[in-house]
């Protein structure tokens, strides 16, 4: 059928294909339901383009198990079959998606990419996804995705990959059905009442041209019962045909076909055009006649067909390792001996390649399918599970298998294997926030594994401890257990163990500024080491340390850079608890850096999640709460007290103290008494075992600011020195070079009149303005005159809310002016300017400079 109101989509597409020919690449994100024409659409634009640019399509599948990065080999080999012949075997994606990058970029022309079906995605091509359209800018290159948005909500994964995109990048295209006037027209041309036609289809394409064709018998109640009635109607040979193809959903490859044929004449099949050819692949022309089918059998029927697919193709699947095939047959088939033979197997693959969430369903899967008395093999299946669950981020589910692997361990009485369950209970635990069973699963593992000869259970249960003495801030005890661990790893020639353990010595001497090169070169060792051996975990965790280290010695460049970076690794390998907890640690270094919008945004997103880890969730709080108090929304409280819950729990200072100290802060602002006295005696007992003087002497100062009974670290840090004019100003100074001006106007209001009206200004700026609020109290109580005004008429009337000083910035990023020139003609900081440009592409939604420009001509707040 010809397309029908689809003039105005044309036209988009066709907008959006000529504007790359700039160089800077788009992304189309075409949805509709199921027949609504999309991939009619897709082929007619690609058809009216063939002789503009070079074209690639690729499909996803809806298998069980859906292949991985699926549509990417489709291109693959069409771009260069020379350099793809086969899968790539890769076990890291990022290499492979560079290399595809790269490829492209060779290329001369404009480019046209098409993926289509994207709602059946595995992960891998949802990264790919993401990897591309953030970089889709630097190619000639429209790409084109279509998904069905009536079953995106059943993939929460690719709805909040979609959510991640640079807004600027995509532009979504919602394929509308067809007008009742145009269906009334259509079926008037073939006699048929338009009324009903447009009640039963309600605009949907297919449905319309389905009831409407010729082999039709007529308009039925609802177009299943059109689709069958033409199935009732064919030869046994054809009903067959229809039966066995209606349970491959992703089809079935031509050179596999005759085996069928000689089963069942298809010709009749092909004749009616119902199966057709696309891509090598024989399939149903549409695949709501696939699943009206498929749904139609019985599940005796169903189960029959799914088990010819294995007898007649098992060993084709076997020979080129189809592991998804097979399970995908053996799992309708009830095959269960085959579904245990090869879950686990698939399951390792692609946790191989980093899809760590699909490798914990097929261990579920195995889990579920597990017949007999063989504990071994179901311990293992169980710690399988438990371990990407870990890796993924489903906490609860770890620890519940974890425990049960323990259980079959224990009653097996194997020593190692029973240590092994005991030490990753510990970290478990921890993850979940319950510092007393960390400890207790520890040292239980240590004592059971003590009498053992030199193992790598044994090794990591030293680790592990270590681990867990690095997180508390005890160095000592930290390195003890850790250079015990790195001992036995090179004794065993265990890489991974001596990746881990360096993590943890490494880690802590970071956090002295004494050794702190030291601890990054270590860090970085222990980094090279897990990527150079494709060690998930560890790499994640060699990134995380590096970058949240590095905030806590503000060093926010070098943090920054590493958390950029580690994010993407994650994300790429699936390791969601990961990448979560780096987020956390990103809003905590935005709000450090005053960014208040972008620290919200990031906790927000991850305080979603209700099963969210409590050492991510405590972060996410006390950064969500701060920005809440500082700029006067109410609720911050609650979030706060819910922190500090969680930290007492965890026993750890580097939770315990910044959840207290947003206490304190709450307390200043709001003049009210919130902290129990036994809190503090609590706080300033752990910061006396432990801690590092940063947390020491931050919680002193908050302590003196709220009015609380002052708590003397040893020695006082510069940066929180306020003693003297001299030291406030030296104090001021060390953080505008570290990038807090929050703190750096904090310390300055503790100095003359003069600062203390610039600081309150600076609060302003920062859009703090119940600080600001407390800041003018302050001011007026101790008789000070010429208070700064509240936010400006001019920053009241532009659209974006953007201060004075902003819009100054934003005058000379029109005029192109680099930072050092901008911060030379307003009298301020290089930082300082940086600092702006921040809140202005925050403030603007862009990611550029000239972006930022160009939106803000857009709403009339620049001429």
């Amino acid at each position: 059928m010809a397309l029908i109101e689809r003039d105005g989509f044309m036209s988009l597409l066709q907008k959006h294909f000529e504007s790359i020919a700039g160089g800077e690449g788009h992304c189309i994100l075409l949805s509709g339901e199921a027949g609504i024409g999309k991939t009619a659409l897709v082929k007619a634009f690609c058809r009216k383009q063939a002789e503009e640019c070079s074209i690639y399509q690729g499909a996803c599948d809806a298998l069980f198990t859906p292949r991985p990065l699926a549509p990417l080999y489709d291109v693959l080999w069409q771009v260069n079959k020379e350099r793809w012949p086969v899968p790539p075997s890769s076990e890291e994606r990022s290499l492979l998606f560079t290399n595809f990058f790269q490829e492209l970029s060779t290329k001369k022309g404009r480019l046209l990419i098409v993926f289509e079906d994207i709602h059946w995605a595995d992960e891998g091509t949802l990264d790919f996804i993401k990897f591309f359209v953030r970089r889709i800018y630097q190619l000639p290159c429209l790409f084109i995705l279509t998904y069905r948005d009536d079953e995106i909500y059943l993939r929460n994964t690719l709805r909040n990959i979609l959510g991640q995109l640079p807004p600027d990048s995509f532009t979504k295209m919602v394929l509308t059905p067809l007008s009742k006037q145009a269906v009334v027209e259509l079926a008037t041309q073939k006699g048929y009442s338009g009324e009903d036609v447009y009640s039963i289809s309600e605009g949907n394409p297919f449905y319309v041209n389905e009831i409407l064709a010729s082999y039709s018998p007529g308009i039925p109640d609802n177009i299943k019962d059109s689709i069958l009635a033409v199935y009732e109607r064919q030869k046994e040979g054809t009903k067959n045909a229809w039966q066995i193809w209606s349970v491959m959903p992703e089809g079935l490859e031509i050179e596999r076909a005759p085996k069928i044929r000689s089963m069942w004449d298809i010709d009749h099949c092909f004749a009616i055009n119902v199966i057709v050819v696309e891509n090598g692949k024989v399939v149903f022309k549409h695949e709501l006649y696939r699943r009206t089918i498929e749904e139609s059998l019985t599940p005796v029927r169903r189960m029959e067909l799914n088990k010819m697919m294995l007898e007649l193709f098992l060993d084709s699947f076997e020979e080129k390792g189809e592991i998804e095939r097979i399970l995908h047959y053996a799992k309708n088939a009830n095959e269960k001996k085959l579904v245990l033979k090869y879950a686990p197997e698939a399951a390792k693959k692609v946790a191989s390649i980093g899809a760590h969430k699909e490798a914990s369903k097929l261990f579920l899967t195995a889990i579920e399918y597990f017949e007999g008395n063989d504990t071994d093999q179901l311990a293992e299946f169980y710690e399988g599970y438990a371990y990407e669950c870990y890796l993924s981020n489903q906490i609860k589910e770890a620890i519940a298998f974890t425990e049960k692997t323990l259980a079959l361990r224990k009653e097996k009485g194997d020593i190692e294997k029973t240590g092994k369950s005991l030490w990753f209970l510990s970290r478990l635990w921890w993850f979940q926030g319950n510092r007393e069973n960390a400890e207790n699963f520890a040292g239980r593992a240590i004592e059971l594994l003590k009498d053992q000869p030199a193992s790598s259970t044994k090794a990591m249960a030293f680790s592990t401890m270590s681990q867990l003495k690095m997180l508390s801030d005890e160095p000592t005890e930290c390195i003890f257990w850790g250079e015990k661990a790195i001992e036995m790893a090179k004794e065993l020639n265990n890489d991974e163990i001596l990746s881990h353990a360096m993590n943890n010595v490494g880690t802590v001497q970071l956090s002295i500024s004494s050794s702190e090169q030291k601890g990054i070169t270590m860090l970085q060792q222990s980094l090279e080491i897990a990527l150079k051996n494709s060690y998930h975990e560890h790499a994640a965790r060699s990134y995380t340390n590096l970058g949240c280290g590095s905030i806590k010695m503000k060093n926010y460049a070098f943090a920054e850079k590493t958390l950029d970076e580690g994010i993407h690794y994650c994300e790429e390998m699936d390791l969601n608890s990961w990448t979560a907890y780096m987020l956390s640690w990103k809003a905590r270094m935005e709000l450090e850096k005053g960014n208040l919008t972008a620290a919200r945004n990031i906790a927000d997103n991850l305080l979603k999640n209700e099963n969210q880890p409590a050492i991510i969730k405590i972060t996410a709080l006390i950064v969500l709460a701060k920005v809440m108090m500082r700029i006067g929304e109410k609720d911050a409280l609650d979030l706060l007290l819910e922190a500090k819950a969680m930290s007492f729990e965890t026993r750890e200072l580097q939770r315990v103290a910044p959840a207290m100290i947003a206490l304190l802060e709450y307390e200043w602002l709001t003049g009210k008494t919130i902290i129990e006295e036994e809190d503090i005696e609590h706080t300033s007992i752990l910061m006396q075992r432990t801690g590092i003087d940063v947390e020491k002497n931050e919680f002193a100062f908050w302590m003196k600011k709220a009015g609380r009974q002052l708590f003397s670290p040893a020695e006082i840090a510069e940066a929180y020195d306020t003693s003297s004019a001299a030291r406030v100003l030296e104090a001021a100074t060390l953080w505008e070079k570290s990038g807090c001006p929050y703190e750096q106007a904090l310390v300055l209001f503790e100095k003359t009149d003069e600062d203390k009206r610039n600081a309150a200004t600076m609060i302003q700026d920062l859009g703090a303005m119940a600080v600001y609020e407390k800041m003018k109290q302050e001011m007026r109580n101790s008789g000070i005159k010429n208070i700064p005004r509240g936010i400006r008429n001019s920053t009241r009337t532009n659209a974006a809310f953007l201060t004075d000083r902003e819009m100054d910035v934003l005058q000379l990023l029109k005029e192109e002016l680099p930072n050092k020139a901008i911060a030379a003609q307003l009298y301020i900081s290089p930082k300082t300017v940086d600092h702006h440009i921040s809140s202005i592409l925050f403030k603007l939604d862009a990611n550029s400079r000239s972006k930022a420009v160009t939106e803000a001509i857009r709403m009339g707040i620049l001429k």
